[in-house]
């Protein structure tokens, strides 16, 4: 079964899916990493739903910045850390080597969060369960494994494709947030190859990877085989890290497709720095023949006011899932940089600075 009846809601799902950082406590080089789990909830639903976590702190935390990681539809959070040769595709180890603390979550529907009806997790629903993390955070309400206070005096949500439509949102809504780094997306709402998301999903349910899962009803994923033309730019891909991305997809909760084109006019409530960053073939993301173009994504800064100091990054040689390409540790780096400097100790907007120059 192919969901073509979805027609254009399905360009949200194209996104990158990871696999699970595995148990509760490893070191990544001077970074000490550990599971953590918030309870959230869905307004009007009873009850409280598991979201899971990896929290790293790098070896010199002083618990100034935070990066919450928000993976895209059908990933989870081991989008950030790749399994497969993470020297080259963690964002996580980057982000910890230049000194910043990274929590990647598996938002609701995905990884090892809970699944509620697919129907009920929306991009506004899923934005609210990131603030109440946020808020949690900020009030030093949870603590990791060790017992530990997670408490950080900055956070910036670190988006990409759905991952970024829900931090804006979250930030548009609730500006309790001091960045946004958002990758593989735009307002460009009718990309050429959002055909392509027309027939290359189906139910999870359907998908043999899910056999024997328990997946619920009102859950997609991609159709197995499909995911290099969805997202990647070649060659600017390795054949083994698409190999790797196709073993370890995840599932999208259908209620993300209701209303995800409804959260666009929101950012032009963020009133902190805006990074935005789009791989140069990002077909899900911009008008080809290149995002560089003439196409809706060089008018993508007008979408913000002119204090969220809006910068856009355009990573060459890169599609849409652009922690997945060989390049990616180019746009690792000058995110770090961009950080540091727009959101960083030093960061002062009194005086509406955009950044250290």
């Amino acid at each position: 079964m192919r969901l073509s009846q979805m027609g254009m809601l399905l360009i949200g799902l194209a996104t990158t899916f990871g696999v699970i950082p595995s148990t509760a406590e490893a070191d990544d080089g001077e970074a000490k990493c550990g599971n953590v789990s918030f309870q959230v909830s869905l307004d009007g639903v009873p009850g409280t739903y598991r979201m899971a976590g990896t929290l790293c702190r790098p070896k010199h935390d002083d618990e100034h910045t935070l990066q919450i990681l928000i993976h895209g539809a059908s990933y989870n959070r081991g989008y950030w850390d790749f399994p497969f040769m993470p020297q080259r595709y963690s964002y996580v180890r980057d982000a910890n080597a230049a000194g910043f603390a990274t929590l990647a979550v598996d938002r609701l529907g995905s990884g090892e969060s809970d699944r509620p009806p697919g129907e009920l997790v929306s991009v506004h629903a899923s934005a609210n369960t990131i603030h109440q993390v946020v808020t949690a955070i900020r009030n030093g309400s949870v603590n990791d494994e060790r017992g530990r206070r997670i408490k950080f005096r900055r956070i910036v949500l670190v988006g990409h494709s759905f991952g970024s439509n829900i931090s804006w949102t979250e930030a548009g809504l609730y500006g309790d947030v001091d960045g946004l780094v958002l990758t593989a997306i735009s307002h460009d709402q009718n990309p050429p190859g959002a055909p392509l998301t027309m027939t290359d999903a189906w139910p999870a349910q359907f998908d043999p990877k899910f056999a024997g899962a328990g997946i619920p009803s009102g859950y997609l994923t991609t159709i197995p085989g499909t995911r290099a033309e969805l997202f990647y730019h070649l060659p600017g891909a390795s054949p083994a890290v698409i190999a790797v991305d196709e073993q370890t997809k995840d599932t999208l909760p259908i209620g993300m497709l209701f209303d995800q084109f409804t959260t666009y006019g929101l950012t032009q409530n963020i009133h902190v720095p805006v990074l935005n960053v789009v791989g140069n073939f990002d077909t899900l993301a911009c008008q080809l023949p290149s995002c560089t173009g003439s196409g809706s994504i060089a008018n993508e800064g007008s979408f913000y006011p002119a204090d969220a100091c809006y910068t856009q990054l355009i990573v060459p040689n890169a599609g849409h899932s652009i922690n997945l390409h060989l390049n990616a540790p180019s746009w690792y780096a000058k995110a770090q940089d961009w950080i540091e400097d727009n959101v960083g100790a030093d960061r002062d907007r009194r005086h509406g600075r955009c950044g250290r120059h």
